[in-house]
């Protein structure tokens, strides 16, 4: 695959980022959590692409880190995220409705891990940046 493919997942990993952020702000916490899972599993994917792999046709965002050979203290960073992308959009997996489940602290701290991951995997997308979009 391409660098123009790797490109539009590392963009729309960006623009689920800032969605992400911007779902604080009007009381979307479970929405916010959600698309902190898929900013950071779209990245992934993007360094996939970028460094010549197929991609994985899962949603693990820890499996696709061990894939990655990201270090643990980047795996054990994802965990935290994983469990997001059910929990935060199925109300049958728990005993609660998952928008009342999820508060701005948890929100915050969703966003802050997504953010934490991207530095942490700058080096691994660097060619992708400085692309508007």
């Amino acid at each position: 695959m391409s660098k123009k493919i790797a490109l539009k997942w590392f963009k729309q990993a960006r623009h689920d980022l800032e969605m992400a952020e911007k779902n604080i702000s009007i009381g979307g916490y479970d929405v916010s959590a959600f698309l902190a899972h898929q900013a950071v599993e779209k990245l992934l994917k993007a360094i996939f692409v970028l460094e010549g792999e197929k991609i994985p046709r899962i949603h693990y965002i820890d499996e696709l880190a061990h894939q990655l050979d990201l270090p643990e203290e980047i795996v054990d960073d994802l965990s935290d995220l994983t469990i997001d992308y059910t929990f935060a959009r199925y109300p049958d997996v728990s005993e609660h409705i998952p928008y009342e489940e999820y508060t701005e602290e948890i929100a915050q701290e969703k966003v802050g891990l997504a953010k934490k991951i991207f530095d942490s995997l700058k080096d691994r997308y660097s060619p992708l940046e400085g692309h508007n979009g």
